[in-house]
């Protein structure tokens, strides 16, 4: 065939910046070559008709004269303005009169089709995308930044948001998400208008009419395109697919009734702008492995391909179709056409992550099967098994294991990765809402930070005691949905009824330290590490602090005697003595001893500061003796509950349980929280508790003259 291509005569083609029109010429024209076909760009006053098979035209005006000199063209509608207008202005009418004077045309805004009900010749032809220049080798982000790219206004009023500008930023303020905003010079004129916009400190503003390469750097450069426009004459426009094709998912408005599979469709409202935008933060994964289809689905060849069939079949008719055999024609070629954009070159993406779990994903559009194997740190190959392209395995260990990731395509190994956390980012959650648990883990997470040189991020339920100190750490709230992830690990003590859960620790966790439990999940060598906390350095007074109550009878010192005749003591020694634990006088039938004042309950930071003042505390297995250690305050810990291994050692001077005597329950069962008489061995006889009974008073003073004397 020998098909000229009317240029509209006002922007060069190719065009050197902006110029939607002459780029979708430009597109067809080497598109058509590519099939084979004869093409010439030429001004209508160039145009031959013995010379060409089809004319195809561009712009109304232009139509119209083709038509009035007898030539018999093939028209696109282009023009937004129909519309904004509306069907009582010239601008509807002469494009009508194009329409109708046509041999058949093409709309790239499937609504317009209904629009122009006074016609049948108009029909919908999708704008694509140059996929081989429009493509995004490293399509992972490590961050999110918004983009809208577009030529704001209407009407030659630069200053109306056709393109939606202030819902694009208003939403990223709300998200406090970066946004730039990028086109040509005149956009300038829409913020001189609207300058309440420039007070947000994280808009990037561009309007210098960035040609094709630096278009290309900003869709790799951001990771979620914002396209809320209230008019377009192509829908899908140019800049929503090429986006796409850069593999940037897409947020805005969108009339048509093909899927986007990498979008999410809302309207002109700040507040459904901020849902997409937060629907893909969370699915991210999922919407830039839909992009990939829709590279395929709008590339230009297979936009080409169809609109040169329909060339063929007018052709071939030898007669204007203006009928619905017109439209059955059509509608046969669009839905016959291949989805299939040049000759597929195989490529194939190896995603690999250990978040809660280490994860081998392969993408790609192979047909091959792989091989993928996991070595574990001791050299065994812990796993095994045979995937094709778009699937995925996940080991069920969650722990921490320094792995080798081996993949082989037809026996030959074509990838290896190890675990390599350096400069990624890292999330350490603890599971226990418990302030001893809290205090004895999280130090390890500026272990694994420092081990791994990687950026953690960290959960507790305690993170104001913490952030400060930890400034390499980013703390977030526990059940935070923390993105771009390496690896995820969740430090607690996990159950399969009375079993631990061996997908969690690598050992059983009731038989170390209690500290040991995070070193065993994050993979460290362990050693007892305090937390960093802000200590308020109070000047010491002649006081000793107590801490009497906990969670479960167990824990409590259960000699009757015991923490009255202590008290006594301190006292003959000169010491006030405060009782710092908040549960009232009498409560589950434990009783103060009389001389002793109870520290008015308040917050955990009262709490420390007043700790602070103490010369020593005297404790049981609970979290307040687990602070007094942090504080480096001497600590004498009364405990039958837990075997001596299970608190740290480190100025502390522990009292246990005699010999023969039975002890450490907590270390060799698991503890019924809903029990508060749980005792598992001698609950309901004379020996209930004798572990802590059988802790007298003169074992507590022989630790006390001891922290004494040093």
């Amino acid at each position: 065939m020998r098909i000229t291509q009317v240029t509209p005569g006002i922007i060069t083609i190719p065009p050197n910046g902006w110029g939607a029109v002459e780029k979708v010429i430009w597109e067809y024209y080497n598109n058509i070559k590519e099939l084979g076909h004869q093409c010439d760009i030429k001004y209508l006053n160039e145009v031959d008709i013995n010379s060409s098979d089809i004319i195809h035209i561009h712009m109304a005006n232009l139509a119209i004269e083709a038509a009035n000199r007898g030539i018999p063209y093939i028209f696109s509608l282009h023009d937004h303005h129909v519309v904004y207008y509306g069907k009582d202005s010239s601008n509807y009418q002469q494009n009508l009169e194009a329409i109708k004077r046509s041999v058949v045309s093409f709309t790239h805004a499937e609504f317009l089709v209904d629009y122009f009900d006074e016609t049948d010749k108009l029909f919908y032809l999708s704008h694509g995308v140059n996929t081989e220049f429009f493509k995004n080798d490293n399509p992972k982000r490590t961050e999110h930044k918004l983009l809208c790219l577009a030529n704001n206004g209407i009407g030659g009023d630069s200053t109306y948001d056709r393109k939606g500008f202030r819902y694009a930023i208003e939403a990223a303020i709300k998200l406090d998400l970066p946004i730039t905003v990028a086109g040509p010079e005149n956009n300038r004129i829409f913020f001189e208008h609207h300058n309440d916009l420039l007070n947000y400190d994280k808009l990037t503003l561009m309007f210098s009419n960035p040609n094709e390469e630096q278009i290309l750097e900003l869709y790799k450069s951001h990771s979620i395109f914002l396209h809320p426009s209230m008019l377009e004459a192509g829908h899908p426009n140019l800049t929503l697919l090429e986006a796409v094709s850069c593999n940037m998912p897409v947020v805005g408005t969108y009339l048509g009734s093909q899927t986007i599979e990498g979008m999410v469709v809302v309207e002109r409202d700040v507040n459904q702008i901020v849902s997409g935008i937060k629907q893909v933060i969370d699915n991210y994964d999922l919407y830039l492995n839909n992009t990939e289809l829709d590279r395929q689905k709008y590339d230009w060849s297979v936009i080409t391909r169809r609109m040169v069939r329909i060339y063929e079949d007018l052709i071939n008719s030898r007669k204007n179709l203006n009928s619905l055999e017109t439209k059955q024609r059509f509608d046969k070629v669009f839905e016959n056409t291949e989805i299939k954009p040049k000759e597929m070159v195989e490529k194939i993406e190896v995603i690999n992550h250990y978040i809660n779990g280490a994860l081998v994903e392969i993408k790609g559009n192979s047909d091959k099967r792989y091989l993928v194997e996991f070595w574990n740190q001791d050299g065994n190959c812990e796993y095994r098994e045979e995937i094709g392209c778009n699937m995925w395995v996940r080991l069920s260990k969650k722990y921490f294991d320094e792995y080798t990731l081996k993949i082989y395509s037809e026996g030959n190994l074509i990838s290896e990765k190890k675990y390599n956390a350096e400069n990624k980012r890292v999330y350490i959650a603890l599971d226990s809402k418990s302030l001893g648990d809290t205090f004895a883990w999280v130090p390890y997470a500026e272990e694994f930070r420092k081990k791994h040189n990687c950026k953690v991020i960290c959960s507790t339920f305690f993170n104001d005691l913490f952030v400060k100190q930890y400034p390499e750490i980013q703390f977030v709230s526990p059940g935070s949905t923390v993105h771009n992830l390496y690896a995820m690990y969740e430090i607690g003590w996990f159950y399969d009824g009375d079993n631990v859960r061996t997908d969690r620790h690598p050992s059983d966790f009731k038989l170390g330290p209690l500290q040991k439990t995070a070193t065993d999940i994050l993979g460290l060598e362990y050693k007892e590490v305090k937390p960093l906390i802000k200590n308020p350095n109070k000047i010491k007074k002649k006081r000793v602090g107590l801490g009497i109550h906990s969670t479960a009878q167990s824990k409590y010192w259960n000699n009757p005697n015991g923490w009255q005749e202590i008290t006594d003591y301190l006292i003959s020694l000169g010491y006030e003595v405060i009782i710092y634990s908040k549960e009232e006088d009498g409560y589950m039938g434990n009783y103060y001893p009389k001389g002793a004042k109870q520290n008015p309950p308040g917050s955990i930071y009262k709490l420390i500061e007043e700790l602070s003042t103490c010369e020593f505390f005297i404790g049981i297995s609970s979290g307040i003796s687990w602070v007094t250690w942090a504080l480096d305050i001497p600590t004498v810990l009364i405990s039958g509950f837990t075997e001596e291994f299970n608190e740290p050692y480190e100025n502390v001077y522990k009292v246990s349980a005699p010999e023969n005597t039975c002890r450490g329950c907590a270390n060799k069962f698991r503890l019924d929280p809903g029990d508060w008489n749980w005792c598992p061995i001698n609950k309901g006889n004379d020996k209930m508790f004798e572990c802590s009974k059988k802790i007298t008073s003169d074992m507590v003073k022989e630790k006390i003259i001891e922290l004494l004397s040093k």
